[in-house]
């Protein structure tokens, strides 16, 4: 049994949100192991909580867990105190923060920001930086959330290639630090199309 990739209409949502590699990626011969709900989540995630329901307060303490250094983001004299500005979309905020800033000890660090649209990022995209203990930003139907973690399937083909199929997406709502907090993208019930934009945060020091 052959696993391909259909670009058929009614797996739009599929392909937008789990296509890796496409069918003619993958040859006649090729086999695959099957790996289903498999899980990846990033580990010690910050608990920091949004000051008010603020797009402001909720843009800064998103951020502070997205970059899991406090002294890099967003207290009292740290790095991208300054930098927090209300009303950016995803890609601008990227754009504020890339480039090189510097700790109250005077240490430089460097950020490193890797935005996708909603209509352009991919499974692979999503899974590669989670597992490289990375969480994003995600900008879902208007308000921004923390990406920690995914649900999904993975084929893993005997050419190499792997193709990962996202059941649901973990995600922390900062306004809130109760059951509300922790909710879920559900690729069979959720919207794709309401997805703006994902964005990756990455600091060398």
């Amino acid at each position: 049994m052959q696993f391909k990739l259909r670009l058929a209409a009614s797996t739009l949502l599929l392909i937008l949100i789990s296509c890796g590699v496409n069918a003619n990626g993958q040859s006649e011969g090729d086999t695959y192991v099957f790996h289903p709900n498999q899980e990846v989540r990033v580990a010690s995630l910050p608990s920091t909580v949004a000051d008010s329901t603020s797009d402001f307060a909720v843009l800064t303490a998103s951020v502070a867990i997205a970059v899991m250094a406090p002294d890099v983001c967003c207290g009292r004299n740290s790095a991208l105190e300054d930098q927090m500005v209300s009303g950016l979309s995803l890609r601008e905020l990227g754009e504020r923060l890339r480039g090189k800033h510097y700790l109250n000890s005077g240490s430089p660090i460097l950020v490193a920001g890797q935005y996708w649209s909603g209509a352009s990022v991919n499974a692979e995209k999503i899974v590669g930086t989670l597992m490289a203990h990375h969480p994003l930003l995600m900008d879902w139907d208007g308000h921004l959330y923390v990406l920690y973690g995914a649900v999904f399937d993975e084929y893993k083909y005997s050419s190499g290639a792997n193709v990962h199929v996202i059941h649901k997406l973990l995600l922390v709502d900062t306004r809130f630090s109760d059951s509300r907090r922790h909710i879920f993208f559900d690729r069979q019930t959720d919207d794709w199309g309401k997805v703006a934009g994902l964005l990756s945060l990455a600091i060398t020091r």
